[in-house]
């Protein structure tokens, strides 16, 4: 036996031993091809090499020791699995000779995983299957799976929404308890709230929305006066009829958000509630929150207060008629009549809406108007048509009346001191900042003393290469090197538009985030103590509004491959990102978006990271430039369409290519 001391000794060495090598935890992510990366805890990716990602599933944490390979470059070694993730997942049910497999619907995981004889359910070749890891490849190098449950194949009619709504746990019905709980609200419940609540049913408020939307979260007021204009923006009150903790209240914040996949909604309230009982729905009493806000004649924001209100909207309107009754220059089918209570309002409400739209852009930032589409679907939920959706002139209505309400919240919250919900965004990627700023010090003068990480400094650069046409480029280089917005517990300067601090209570039928928001305001109204929203609950919304998000993408860049793999005609696109690979491009016709392979094309093309533009000897190519491209293929695994150039672009590129070799031998 040995003695204390030695053990003690032993175990001193084997810390020691581990201290001198270079261990580090981090978390699997996968590629397209064999390899893998493992992203560190200190945000470093190393390389994991074929033999290695073999053993691990992406979004496993793993320990592993930090190497060099014989050409001295580092690389991972997996050391140890310390947390597996995927448990259950989708994909599609494969068979090689006898052999049964599933191809999983996984990010980065570009292997089939074997299926035993007694876990296959019957499943056939093509079905598509929702499986469980039964065997982590961790030990063996080789994973298992179980069929749970078969979904359908390629020809069930509506498969693209069901198998995502299957892949993402997205519920599309509502508990026993829901149901229940449903059947005693009505309208008697609204009239039980109304107690201690502005009584606005007379002003005559509108409603402004597509003309199918029935979950209606918002109605508008505006009127003049000696100091511009006064703004009334009404909101619906979900909160005042949806009591803390009941089932109700479980559901929408399970679900965080409706979706809306094409043909259907999968909401977050139920039907009875955002269509109905909290909607603000024409010509009946419903329950809401108004934030009043005097906007001056230059359109800045001066004083404003949020009230408990009940309100009766006077009409609903589509974003088409509100726009034919302001504009002589729109043509509408629209035969509406415009009740003659809300007429003085819409005048003041393009006139308010105009105002700020013109103040934000002199003092603040806004986005660029990019082109919407709509995707209409034939019997078979396929694709039968997609169309440009414009933004009209009752959308910038809506929009900046949104966004000064908005900003009045954000504000409030902010003065009360207390954790909430606030939206973040941190403007140029970390990772880009010393480039860019470097980019731009040198090319635009006056800006060559400007630090990109401070707000004001920020809105300054962009506004300079926004509004000059000769920095266009650099604007659009910018644009494309942003980080992307997040959600924050504490008020936090918001760079793409220029705010010290956002948020959103606007959509509290749809968000969870916006639901939440309207309780602590609750709260602080009634002068009642009020739950704060922490960062862990904020991550499992994020992680929530990620999956709907995904699931939304997934099943129209499905239905997208499905209807460009018929549709061989060439079309116009715009360069929308360049990489050291290739371009992403979207068509001008229809927004679908693919990718160019420049490894596909003839010669070699060098990247530019700093105006992100690809150039080769024939061709070159930028952010935004207008080519002709075809489809060449679908990748069917990963739903993604490739593009290759026209034929008449590749003659021409060909041509000048062959012009460049002839004059270098001519001057050699």
């Amino acid at each position: 036996m040995l003695k204390l001391d030695t053990l003690n000794q032993l175990k001193q060495l084997k810390t020691d031993i581990k201290a001198s090598r270079n261990i580090e935890n981090g978390t699997v992510k996968g590629s397209a091809h064999k390899f893998g990366f493992v992203t560190l805890d200190s945000g470093k990716d190393v390389y994991l090499p074929p033999d290695e990602m073999q053993k691990v599933l992406p979004g496993d944490r793993v320990e592993v020791e930090i190497i060099k390979d014989a050409k001295k470059k580092k690389m991972a070694k997996i050391e140890r699995l310390l947390e597996s993730p995927t448990n259950v997942f989708c994909g599609k049910y494969v068979t090689k000779g006898k052999t049964h497999f599933v191809e999983p619907d996984i990010p980065g995981l570009s292997r089939w995983l074997f299926i035993p004889p007694q876990k296959r359910k019957n499943a056939k070749a093509q079905d598509l299957v929702k499986c469980r890891i039964t065997q982590h490849p961790f030990k063996t190098g080789n994973a298992q799976a179980s069929v749970i449950e078969i979904l359908g194949n390629d020809k069930v009619v509506g498969i693209e929404r069901s198998y995502v709504c299957s892949k993402y746990d997205i519920s599309t019905q509502w508990n026993d308890q829901v149901e229940a709980q449903l059947e005693t609200l009505g309208e008697t419940t609204i009239e039980a709230k109304k107690a201690g609540r502005d009584d606005l049913t007379d002003t005559p408020f509108i409603t402004i929305d597509a003309e199918s939307t029935v979950d209606m979260d918002d109605a508008l007021y505006a009127t003049e006066n000696d100091q511009g204009w006064m703004l009334s923006v009404a909101i619906a009150d979900p909160c005042a009829l949806i009591e803390t903790d009941s089932a109700i209240e479980k559901s929408a914040l399970l679900r965080a958000t409706s979706i809306y996949f094409p043909g259907e909604q999968v909401p977050m309230l139920p039907e009875k509630l955002a269509g109905d009982l909290c909607s603000l729905v024409e010509n009946k009493d419903r329950l809401a929150k108004v934030m009043n806000i005097q906007v001056t004649t230059d359109g800045a924001l001066g004083e404003y207060q949020l009230s408990n209100a009940v309100i009766r909207s006077r009409q609903k309107l589509s974003y088409n008629e509100v726009s034919a009754h302001l504009s002589t220059d729109i043509s509408s089918d629209s035969t509406a009549e415009i009740d003659e209570t809300v007429k003085p309002s819409l005048a003041c409400l393009q006139a308010v809406s105009e105002a700020l739209l013109q103040w934000r852009k002199k003092n603040l930032l806004t986005q660029q108007n990019r082109a919407e589409f709509s995707i209409s679907l034939d019997e078979n939920q396929k694709i039968s048509g997609i169309t440009e959706r414009p933004a009209t002139l009752a959308h910038k209505i809506v929009e900046e009346s949104m966004v000064a309400a908005n900003r009045c919240i954000a504000e409030l919250l902010a003065k009360s001191g207390q954790e909430s919900l606030f939206i973040t965004h941190n403007g140029v990627r970390n990772d880009r900042l010393e480039a860019v700023q470097k980019v731009v010090r040198d090319q635009v003068a006056e800006c060559e003393n400007v630090d990109l990480s401070i707000l004001n400094d920020f809105v300054q650069v962009m506004s300079t290469v926004s509004s000059a046409e000769d920095l266009k480029p650099l604007h659009l280089v910018m644009s494309r090197q942003l980080e992307k917005s997040r959600q924050t517990s504490n008020p936090a300067p918001h760079f793409g538009m220029g705010l010290k601090q956002y948020t959103t209570f606007t959509s509290p039928l749809r968000k969870a985030n916006d639901y939440l928001i309207h309780k602590q305001l609750s709260s602080l109204k009634d002068g009642k103590p009020t739950a704060s929203i922490d960062a862990k609950q904020l991550a499992k919304l994020e992680l929530k509004l990620q999956n709907a998000r995904g699931a939304v993408f997934d099943v129209e860049q499905w239905l997208k491959c499905q209807f460009m793999v018929k549709n061989k005609e060439i079309y116009q696109a715009s360069v929308l990102r360049t990489f050291s690979t290739g371009f992403q491009v979207r068509l001008l016709e229809n927004g679908i978006e693919g990718f160019v392979s420049t490894k596909e094309m003839e010669g070699k093309y060098s990247f530019n990271q700093d105006q992100l533009s690809l150039t080769g000897k024939a061709m070159s190519f930028k952010l935004d430039q207008v080519i002709e491209v075809r489809v060449k293929q679908i990748d069917w695994s990963r739903k993604q369409i490739q593009f290759e150039l026209s034929e008449k672009l590749s003659a021409e590129a060909a041509v000048s290519e062959n012009i460049v070799v002839e004059e270098t031998k001519t001057e050699a």
